[in-house]
């Protein structure tokens, strides 16, 4: 029966797919939540909107959308000149439209370019300080929507953290260094008003050239795994298998974690991926 219902889930995206990736105008037909998710997902990367942020935002506003939440947060670590957080408003706009969550979208830099670090596990053979630096006036022009937290990121994630915001539903980290990382990963020490069960997370810096589980972002999560007894970051594994055919073999995919707050009231609520009439179909 699952094995069924599945596939016939697969081949309704395959033909969303076919007649231009047009979204079912009702979702509550799905059997699995995220077969329509992916056809929400395949449309906006067609529109050309930043896949890497795309998915994580539908994802983390559709969690926060099951949990009875009106508003959520979004956040790059990491702006630089500015092309993410541009995106990230993009999407945000374009996933209040079809899940009725209001998104507010945070961008945290220094707003002078990469520090400079002594620290080796810093990928100190890939950067130097001073690289991306922002031109805030230039980009504060092109901005609609999101806010800048600038400032060096020990400071502005506790300053972020006391304004109380909408709980986090994503995060993009684009920090390439160890040292930033290990501070932005504070966030998910925020009290549990303030973040979703799961927040879907995407690391930049984590494939490809000389990183590694040694250095830079992907040390800074296994760190704050070793730390951490209740709050945990996984990858996806086999994201790709999940992904409409045609996106599914981009760098992207493998750069998506979850942090998993296993301390958090509201964890185990369901996440609206599979329909509560079909969840007894679930194995145990």
């Amino acid at each position: 029966m699952l094995r069924r219902l599945v596939r016939g889930s697969v081949s309704r995206l395959q033909n969303w797919l076919e007649e231009g990736f047009e979204p079912e105008p009702d979702p509550k037909r799905e059997e699995f939540i995220h077969t329509w998710l992916n056809s929400v997902f395949a449309k906006m990367a067609k529109q050309g909107m930043r896949r890497s942020y795309a998915w994580g935002v539908l994802q983390g506003a559709n969690l926060g959308k099951a949990l009875g939440l009106k508003r959520v947060s979004v956040l790059e670590f990491g702006v630089a000149g500015g092309n993410g957080i541009v995106a990230l408003e993009q999407i945000a706009a374009s996933v209040e439209s079809v899940l009725d969550v209001k998104i507010d979208v945070y961008g945290f830099d220094s707003g002078v370019g990469l520090p400079g670090s002594g620290n080796i596990r810093d990928v100190p053979n890939l950067v130097r300080g001073g690289w991306l630096k922002m031109d805030r006036k230039k980009l504060e022009e092109r901005l609609q929507r999101a806010k800048l937290l600038l400032g060096q990121i020990e400071d502005t994630v506790p300053e972020f953290v006391k304004a109380n915001p909408a709980p986090v539903a994503f995060i993009a980290c684009d920090l390439v260094l160890y040292t930033s990382t290990i501070h932005a990963l504070h966030l998910f020490d925020a009290p549990c008003q303030m973040l979703l069960p799961r927040i879907y997370s995407y690391f930049d810096d984590t494939l490809g050239f000389t990183f590694g589980d040694c250095n830079g972002e992907r040390l800074a999560i296994a760190e704050f795994n070793t730390s951490h007894t209740h709050r945990k970051l996984s990858p996806i594994y086999g994201l790709r298998y999940y992904l409409p055919e045609r996106l599914a073999n981009e760098g992207w995919v493998e750069k998506y974690w979850i942090a998993h707050l296993f301390d958090h009231p509201r964890y185990s609520d369901k996440d609206n991926l599979v329909r509560d009439h079909q969840l007894e179909l679930l194995p145990d």
